[in-house]
């Protein structure tokens, strides 16, 4: 047995990395957060990233509308 025929498991993610743009507006409303993106094209767009900082300011901007468990 080979080590790429072995089952892989996720061991560590960053949910909000992994959020559609869609996902992101859905629980912004939900959770009365306000985005500094236009609409979902708008963040989808801003998913071509210059520098970190333009990578932190997405990722933090979806990390900020995590709220609540659910």
């Amino acid at each position: 047995m080979s080590l790429t025929s072995l089952p892989k498991a996720e061991l560590h993610l960053h949910i909000e990395g992994t959020m559609e743009p869609e996902l992101v507006f859905e629980l912004a409303a939900r959770n009365h957060v306000t985005l500094p993106f236009a609409d979902v094209e708008d963040l989808r767009d801003r998913y071509v990233f210059a520098d970190l900082q333009s990578f932190l300011n997405l990722y933090y901007a979806a990390m900020d509308v995590l709220r609540t468990a659910d």
